[in-house]
């Protein structure tokens, strides 16, 4: 019985060994590409051609107008004594 535990501890370590080796062996298999390097672009004056223009950057959106920070408590206990909630308010 003894040799029975043993082989059975021995068989679970080397079932797990052989799952981390193959893990691990697939991810290194699959790493992110190396980047492609692009070649360098001639300067216009080189290759004769005329740069296009510059286009102005969009104006920004006016921004959104912001909520209050804190808590509106009045409006909190108002609301439970039950006095009605009031529009536009």
């Amino acid at each position: 019985m003894r040799i029975l535990r043993s082989l059975l501890g021995a068989a679970l370590v080397l079932a797990s060994t052989a799952t981390v080796v193959f893990v691990s062996a697939d991810r290194l298999a699959h790493l992110a590409p190396t980047p492609v390097v692009r070649a360098a672009q001639a300067e216009p004056s080189a290759t004769g051609s005329i740069p296009a223009p510059m286009k102005a950057a969009p104006a920004p959106k006016p921004a959104a107008p912001s909520i209050p920070n804190g808590f509106d408590t009045e409006r909190l206990h108002a609301l439970m004594r039950g006095d009605p909630i009031l529009p536009g308010r």
